[in-house]
């Protein structure tokens, strides 16, 4: 599937937001095959929008991650719990 440049920031950036794959594509106005495609590029990783989904979804998770790193330094139990959560999840 070929995204436009602007298409491609436009799943970045929403990707950041969370939203979901279908919404995004709802908001592209793309069509149910152009849909079932990138659904499959999603499951084999592969594919400029995959590669757009995941940037914008891990630069916010990095940013999520670190407010919650300061609060949990700033002695926040529900934040150090998430920091413990977050390093056994990725033992």
């Amino acid at each position: 599937m070929n995204l436009t440049g602007e298409q491609l920031s436009e799943v970045e950036e929403m990707a950041g937001l969370f939203f979901s794959v279908e919404d995004i594509a709802d908001n592209l106005e793309l069509d149910e095959f152009s849909l079932e495609e990138i659904q499959s590029d999603m499951q084999l990783k592969r594919g400029d929008f995959y590669k757009a989904y995941r940037r914008g979804w891990l630069c916010s998770q990095v940013k999520l991650r670190k407010q919650i790193e300061k609060a949990a330094e700033n002695g926040s139990n529900p934040a150090q719990q998430m920091m413990l959560n977050f390093q056994k999840s990725t033992q």
